[in-house]
């Protein structure tokens, strides 16, 4: 009797934590300044017929059908209320506007997206004018299901990311109305490659980890360390690289190496070494500035769920750098290849 007793009171103080800790909910929101008015904006966006031109979800599978449904019948139906698509991978889904006022600048619609959200979701956009500008607010709200709660930290994340893909793909969408011809509204772009093993390769390395700095400024500074200490006597017989031993989103944590390729080494401080990565990969080609490079990482996650997938955590995560600041002068045209190793 005493046992049953401590084990009921073992799983009461166990789920008054579990209560207590997780919530479940998570949130998200993102905003941009677009240099065009606020009316043009509201009546495109009013058509749900637009948004597949721009929804972050519908990259993943570009072939998906795409319906829609109207609220009324006859004449009245004017434009869709629900927005509804069915693929392989994607599943079925759909986004559907709540009704509102013709001359509103807000557009509230709940999201269904089973093969990315265990439920439904708040995808809210809100328009607010800035003399000739307008300001563009994309959020996400959800609660998770009971026995996924404890995902909540992984689900804040990953709704972070997709509004703020879903931001830089509306701005790029709503540059036609664009009044100025001094801002370039372009969005990164996704590339799927085949599964591959990766080549081996005589680089010189040193580690590094990134926590409080910017991730930009740790690696440039790293990139030219090694260059310095290669001297001229040794350009890089390749594009340079990172490798990736540990990634933590939440916290801004990130370690592992920065390779540069070399080949006949003239002597200098560096010790060259072969790199040897074992596995499978998979293979994203993401053309962007380095500052929305996260997105690749979260897109080739999210490729990787939808294919019923595991990471392979043991192995090295890859970044090589093929077009960088050496070789444009646009950081919206660099080139980077990211490969996510896969069991």
């Amino acid at each position: 009797m005493i046992v049953i007793l401590l084990l009921i009171m073992i799983f009461g103080l166990a789920l008054l934590s579990y209560l207590l800790l997780f919530n479940g909910r998570f949130f998200s929101r993102q905003s941009a300044v677009i240099e065009a008015p606020i009316d043009f904006i509201a009546e495109d966006l009013s058509d749900l017929s637009n948004w597949p031109n721009w929804l972050p979800w519908l990259i993943f599978e570009p072939d998906a059908e795409v319906t829609y449904e109207y609220l009324n019948s006859g004449i009245l139906s004017v434009l869709p209320s629900c927005l509804v698509w069915r693929g392989v991978l994607i599943k079925e889904g759909y986004i559907s506007l709540e009704p509102a006022r013709s001359s509103a600048h807000y557009f509230h619609t709940l999201l269904e997206a089973p093969a990315f959200y265990p439920s439904d979701v708040h995808f809210n956009i809100n328009l607010t004018k800035q003399k000739k500008r307008t300001s563009v607010t994309i959020q996400i709200t959800g609660k998770l299901p009971f026995f996924k709660r404890w995902k909540q930290g992984n689900y804040r994340i990953r709704a972070n990311k997709d509004a703020e893909l879903a931001l830089l793909k509306i701005l790029a969408y709503l540059s036609k109305y664009n009044t100025t011809s001094d801002h370039d509204y372009k969005a990164p772009s996704f590339e799927w490659l085949a599964k591959t093993t990766l080549d081996t390769v005589d680089a010189v390395t040193r580690p590094f980890v990134v926590s409080n700095q910017p991730m930009s400024q740790k690696m440039d500074q790293g990139f030219h360390d090694l260059l310095t200490d290669l001297g001229p006597e040794n350009p890089p017989a390749g594009p340079s690289f990172a490798l990736y031993k540990k990634v933590d989103l939440a916290h801004h944590y990130f370690s592992g190496r920065l390779g540069i390729p070399v080949q006949n080494l003239v002597p200098c401080p560096l010790c060259p070494e072969r790199i040897v990565l074992h596995g499978h990969y998979l293979h994203l080609r993401y053309v962007g500035s380095y500052q929305h490079l996260s997105l690749a990482w979260h897109v080739l996650y999210s490729f990787m769920r939808l294919h019923k997938l595991k990471v392979n955590r043991r192995r090295y995560g890859v970044e090589t750098f093929e077009v960088g600041p050496l070789q444009t002068n646009s950081s919206k045209d660099f080139v980077t290849l990211v490969c996510l190793p896969i069991k």
